[in-house]
């Protein structure tokens, strides 16, 4: 493996230890409506690849979901589940 690769390889193990914390922030933004993966990003001021990582793990567990279909620039609205909601009541 070159070194390059190696830190590709952290960066991702690094994104994805912020996964529990990153879920909570990105449900606060889903909670307002749904939102883009750019939007998202822009909200928290992260770039859009970690929040990727981050929203398809929500996605994975059930908590967020697509609705709708996707802009004009490819990209779907996210929006926390309905059994998420009522779990956060």
């Amino acid at each position: 493996m070159s070194h390059t690769q190696t830190n590709r390889l952290r960066a991702m193990l690094d994104i994805a230890q912020d996964e529990m914390v990153m879920r909570d922030r990105i449900a606060g933004i889903l909670e307002q409506g749904p939102r883009t993966i750019p939007e998202i990003a822009e909200a928290l001021g992260y770039p859009s690849r970690e929040v990727t990582v981050w929203l398809f793990g929500m996605r994975r567990y059930g908590m967020a979901e697509e609705v709708g279909r996707a802009d004009v620039d490819g990209y779907f609205q996210y929006e926390l589940t309905k059994t998420h909601l009522s779990d956060l009541s």
